[in-house]
C-alpha cells in the first residue's frame, strides 16, 4: 500500500483592507445615517446626504469590502439615497402645501 503523508491545508489569507478606502466607505455609511436623521434640516441633510452618497460610489466603484467582505459602501449609498429622496421630496411636497415656490 502506498501511503502518502498528509498536509494541513493553508490557512485562509486574512483580509487586509485598506484604512483610507475602508474609512471612506464608513464615513459613507455614517453620513447616510445622520442624514436620515436630520433630513427636515433642509441645506444640512441633504448636503450630507450627496457627500455620503459620492463617497460610497467612489468606494462602491473601487470594490471595497470590509474584513469579513462586507459591503458597507452598498449600505452607505442605499441609506444616502433614501434620505437624500426623503429630504427633497417633502421639502417640495410641503412648498407645494403652503403655496410657495417649488424651485
Amino acid at each position: 500500500m502506498d501511503h502518502t503523508p498528509h498536509t494541513p491545508p493553508a490557512a485562509p489569507a486574512t483580509r487586509i483592507v485598506n484604512p483610507i478606502l475602508g474609512g471612506m466607505a464608513g464615513a459613507s455609511f455614517g453620513l447616510g445615517f445622520f442624514s436620515a436623521i436630520v433630513f427636515f434640516w433642509y441645506p444640512f441633510g441633504p448636503i450630507l446626504a450627496t457627500v455620503g452618497l459620492a463617497l460610497g460610489m467612489f468606494t462602491l466603484a473601487r470594490g471595497v469590502r470590509g474584513p469579513r467582505g462586507e459591503n458597507f459602501p452598498l449600505a452607505g449609498v442605499a441609506m444616502c439615497a433614501v434620505s437624500l429622496t426623503v429630504s427633497f421630496t417633502l421639502n417640495h411636497v410641503l412648498r407645494f402645501l403652503q403655496w410657495d415656490k417649488l424651485w
